[in-house]
């Protein structure tokens, strides 16, 4: 265990070691900064909106239509639920998030773990494959420590270091939308059984960035096997990149067919369980972690069985 530790201690601070790694961080969070004054001044320059009471009624219209119309007994319980939230804000006048507010900034800023998936999968991707680059890889090997143990070493600081990012994230989120969007602006409600109950915005933002996360560790895996299995330091960003931006749309291509259900990308992203109705018809949370851990587990075998197996060669 202290062999482990001292040996990501090293890889960490080899990542820390590089100018590149700052100016990484230092474009995240110019980024996340960015994306939040971008949304104050597109809330500025739109028109002055309908109040929110006749916003929630039509809304809550909407709801018993869909509600009405569904086949689906669990679909039919979410708008149900949705009726009953809008009615109860009805009732005690209790307003929801502005779109032009910090609450629904905060929850719609998930998306900027793109930028961190994006840096982590350089970094992932460079970690085994820049040692073959630079000459390095025969300095590792010739010590007296495995070469399994070399590599998980530098996987679990892949993983450290994606949780680092996703961390930086959210609280360059909360600092831009604490600088340039107005606070005090609505409550958030959510159904609890059969009871509704205020729900914490903190919570809840904490809860989609983690549904994110989940999206992060596995491009972060899929990189590493990729440099690992390569020695390539730019197919593995190249080809992990691609697949980041096009592996969801190719699931909305292949959608009729049957295969794409155990397709990588129909299930990494969770945020599609807290609808009514998922990408694929037929999947279940569940059913997306097993085949989730399923390809997780391969691209670790795949990852060790080339570290360990294959001649080092420079």
């Amino acid at each position: 265990m202290f062999e482990m530790s001292r040996l990501i201690r090293n890889e960490w601070m080899k990542i820390f070691k590089r100018n590149s790694t700052y100016i990484l961080i230092a474009i995240l969070m110019g980024a996340v900064f960015l994306f939040a004054f971008v949304s104050s001044w597109s809330n500025n320059q739109q028109s002055q909106s309908m109040p929110w009471e006749e916003q929630v009624s039509q809304q809550m219209n909407v709801y018993e239509q869909q509600a009405a119309q569904s086949e689906n007994m669990e679909e039919k319980i979410y708008y149900q639920d949705q009726v009953a939230i809008a009615q109860h804000r009805l009732e005690e006048d209790i307003p929801p998030p502005k779109h032009t507010g910090f609450t629904q900034y905060l929850l719609d800023s998930k998306s900027n773990i793109t930028f961190a998936v994006l840096f982590t999968v350089i970094i992932a991707s460079g970690i085994v494959a820049s040692e073959f680059t630079w000459g390095t890889i025969k300095l590792l090997t010739i010590r007296p420590v495995k070469r399994g143990k070399i590599l998980w070493a530098k996987y679990f600081t892949t993983l450290l270091f994606s949780l680092t990012l996703a961390l930086i994230t959210y609280l360059a989120a909360i600092i831009g939308g604490m600088m340039f969007l107005e606070r005090g602006d609505g409550v958030l409600l959510t159904m609890v059984g059969d009871n509704i109950v205020e729900q914490s915005v903190w919570i809840e933002s904490l809860r989609l960035y983690g549904l994110a996360f989940v999206n992060m560790i596995i491009m972060t895996s899929f990189a590493f096997m990729i440099g690992t299995l390569s020695r390539s330091n730019a197919l593995a960003i190249g080809l992990s990149i691609f697949l980041m931006f096009t592996g969801q749309q190719l699931v909305f291509l292949f959608q009729e067919y049957a295969f794409v259900k155990f397709y990588l990308f129909t299930h990494t992203d969770f945020s599609q369980y807290l609808q009514p109705n998922p990408m694929i018809e037929g999947i279940s949370p569940l059913f997306s972690v097993t085949v989730l851990m399923l390809y997780l587990i391969v691209f670790l075998l795949v990852s060790h069985f080339s570290f360990t197996k294959r001649d080092i060669a420079t």
